[in-house]
């Protein structure tokens, strides 16, 4: 391999980690957006028992979600 393709594919390798970190954290961003809005109903300087099992149960559920969801998506495009 060439200096200038092995240029081009560190290049390629580091927009590809980038994007990923872009989509986690826009993932998460979402996430905690969402979940917070439906299970703090009154904020305060703590969590009550049942905010904190409502927090854990939503975050499991798009993790879930977006697992069956990327599964899918590889499975049609057979990179999987």
């Amino acid at each position: 391999m060439s200096s200038g393709h092995h240029e081009e594919a560190a290049t390629i390798a580091a927009a590809e980690q980038a994007m990923q970190i872009a989509f986690l954290q826009d993932f998460y961003q979402t996430v905690r957006d969402k979940c917070f809005d439906k299970c703090v109903t009154k904020p305060s300087s703590s969590l009550s028992s049942s905010e904190q099992q409502c927090l854990a149960r939503c975050c499991d559920r798009y993790a879930e979600a977006t697992q069956i969801v990327t599964k899918a998506v590889l499975d049609m495009s057979g990179l999987e």
